[in-house]
């Protein structure tokens, strides 16, 4: 069972990626949002993904995730009958960690019945299935850095830029990837593009969005 791969891009589409590990090329199936995260390295840095492992009766699949928050939810989502496991990426793709918290909270069926090929029966079951889940898992609070309020000051450093865009990208609002980005580079302000965002994302993912 393959949990995490390390290893450098040799594709990206917006549904899959493969990753050479070694020499051996890893194909994996990855969200709108996991696709525009990796896009942000260059070819020749290593990356991480968080893989669950898919066995059917005719293929073994992999599927990746740039956040560990990422996976929790596909999980959770293939829990519902109906949802398998590419009909979770599309789910994922579609929508903000956060957004998807809030559909469920307030039962908005109509949020999922706008993703293609989910109908009103499906779109019904996920809505109920799933309704306690943001509450379960922690997700739907605010990110509560509230001390940095000046995340504006970020709008002259490219590094700072680079690492919101990836950010965002990630479906994360704009105003918590500020408040975030400023915390993280007031801790290393000579801090690299690749490590602003990983740890950019560690603390994002402390307050489960």
């Amino acid at each position: 069972m393959i949990s995490k791969l390390r290893g450098f891009i040799d594709l990206i589409t917006e549904d899959k990626c493969v990753i050479d590990v070694n020499g051996v090329g890893y194909l994996i199936f990855i969200s709108q949002k996991t696709a525009a995260f990796l896009s942000q390295f260059p070819r020749e840095k290593e990356v991480s993904l968080t893989i669950e492992t898919v066995v059917k009766e005719d293929a073994i699949e992999l599927y990746g995730f740039a956040l560990e928050i990422e996976k929790t939810w596909f999980l959770e989502l293939i829990k519902v009958q109906g949802v398998g496991a590419k009909m979770g990426q599309k789910i994922l793709s579609a929508l903000s960690i956060e957004d998807l918290a809030k559909a469920l909270i307030s039962s908005d069926e109509k949020t999922f019945s706008k993703i293609s090929g989910i109908g009103p029966k499906l779109a019904s079951r996920i809505t109920t299935e799933l309704k306690n889940s943001p509450k379960k898992l922690g997700i739907g609070t605010e990110f509560d850095i509230t001390k940095h309020q000046n995340p504006t000051k970020i709008s002259s450093n490219q590094t700072a830029i680079d690492a919101l865009s990836a950010l965002e990208n990630l479906g994360y609002k704009k105003h918590d990837c500020l408040r975030v980005i400023e915390f993280v580079s007031e801790q290393n302000p000579k801090i690299t593009l690749e490590n602003l965002i990983t740890s950019s994302l560690r603390e994002l993912s402390k307050n489960k969005f």
